[in-house]
């Protein structure tokens, strides 16, 4: 277990005031307080050096008389590995080098002097969303920014939703330990919340819902949460845009009606790509980049689809599931896109859709996400039933049974080295 890193606020009680509530929504990040009224800081800041990193807070209750050598000689002269910050909260004089280091206003300077701070910490799924050009309003900085709340932008199709959404989670990236970006589209609540449950860590997070369109169940302090969809589902702030972006004419190719079967909200470009049987094809103004590290999209505009498409789309998610422990990396990909596959597949392909619940289900087990792997041999079950298909029916339950009881919870982890009482 990794220990939290502990940063130093030495310096007058009155500035250690104004700058540590800001510092609290970090629940990874223990505050150490050197806080003297009656001795200079320039005195007491050394013994925060033990700490990852410290906080000089010039303030006029503690500082020095004069800004000399002769008092600030040690911060003046240091060069420590610790990084050093100093925050003025209404200081008398001090020496001028200090605003050649990381140097900060208080109260102009709260968000420049939070990114110093974020940098210290442990950072888990960083943003990779790529820049987005739209405007985005002030509010949504003050409420997910300044605050730990939730914002709704809302409107028809075609309004910026998504992009100003990706304009501002690429911008705050360095505010938040975490930024995590979920389709939701087409998708069902559940497994949404799953993702939810699945991906949050414990550090401070924005977590970005695009496109939803049930009622869920959102993260509250510290985590901020961003949404976009056709309406509000919930409390919060509110934005409703109502003037649409002139979308580029249609251009009617193979890509984009690939593009179009798939998650709009979310999609892998090489899903759509080999949908299309198009393996160089670029998505021009009809799609727009999502994530620069792992080549996923947004869809501007979608097309009617021809009635082959959902069995191609169908087919392509099949084989990468098949071949989850050969290419596991290209079976995460289409993860967003299982329940698409399985509402096709019930419906015309039952024996194919067996085998893909039988591989997700596999792969989802074994990749530590249970409650993945119940959902889609349940929705197997209840389609069997339907159907009146025993054998499939009796498969179902049968993998059901090694990771939830007979009063439908899950069984407990059996880690390596343990034993199972059966007593």
């Amino acid at each position: 277990m990794s220990v939290p890193p502990v940063l130093s606020l030495c310096g007058a009680s009155a500035a250690e005031a104004l700058v540590r509530p800001r510092l609290e929504r970090f629940p990874e990040l223990r505050l150490n307080s050197i806080v003297t009224d009656d001795v200079p800081v320039s005195e007491t800041w050394e013994e925060g050096l033990d700490a990852a990193g410290v906080v000089v807070l010039l303030h006029p209750d503690a500082m020095p008389p004069q800004p000399s050598r002769q008092f600030w000689g040690g911060l003046i002269d240091y060069n420590g590995p610790k990084p050093i910050a100093y925050v003025h909260c209404g200081a008398r004089a001090y020496p001028p080098v200090f605003e050649r280091r990381s140097f900060f206003r208080w109260p102009a300077d709260q968000r420049a002097f939070e990114r110093w701070v974020v940098s210290l910490l442990p950072r888990t799924q960083l943003s990779t969303a790529a820049p987005a050009h739209a405007e985005v309003p002030e509010e949504l900085w003050s409420v997910l920014v300044d605050g730990a709340g939730v914002y709704w932008i809302t409107g028809q199709p075609a309004t910026g939703k998504s992009r100003m959404a990706q304009a501002f989670a690429y911008s705050a990236r360095g505010h938040f330990q975490s930024t995590i970006w979920i389709g939701c589209g087409r998708r069902s609540a559940e497994s949404i919340q799953r993702e939810i449950a699945r991906r949050m860590p414990a550090g401070r997070s924005l977590l970005v819902l695009d496109d939803l369109r049930a009622p869920l169940e959102l993260p509250g302090a510290p985590h901020s949460v961003l949404v976009t969809g056709p309406e509000p589902l919930g409390e919060g702030e509110w934005l409703d845009l109502e003037d649409a972006f002139r979308l580029p004419p249609v251009i009617d190719s193979p890509l984009l009606e690939a593009m179009s079967v798939c998650l709009a909200a979310d999609f892998p470009l090489s899903l759509a790509r080999e949908i299309a049987g198009e393996p160089q094809a670029l998505p021009g103004d009809a799609a727009e980049l999502l994530d620069t590290a792992r080549d996923r999209y947004r869809l501007v505009r979608s097309v009617a689809v021809s009635p082959a498409l959902p069995g191609r789309h169908f087919d392509a998610v099949l084989a990468r599931f098949r071949h989850w422990r050969a290419r596991p990396a290209a079976c995460a990909e289409v993860d967003y896109e299982l329940e698409a596959a399985l509402d096709f597949g019930f419906a015309s392909a039952w024996e194919e859709a067996v085998d893909l619940c039988r591989a997700a289900f596999d792969c989802y087990s074994e990749g530590n996400r249970v409650l993945d792997a119940v959902a889609v041999m349940q929705r197997l079950e209840a389609e069997a039933e339907g159907r009146g298909d025993q054998a499939t029916l009796h498969l179902a339950k049968r993998q059901l049974a090694w990771v939830i009881d007979g009063e439908g919870e899950l069984k407990p982890v059996v880690s390596e080295g343990e034993q199972l009482s059966l007593f």
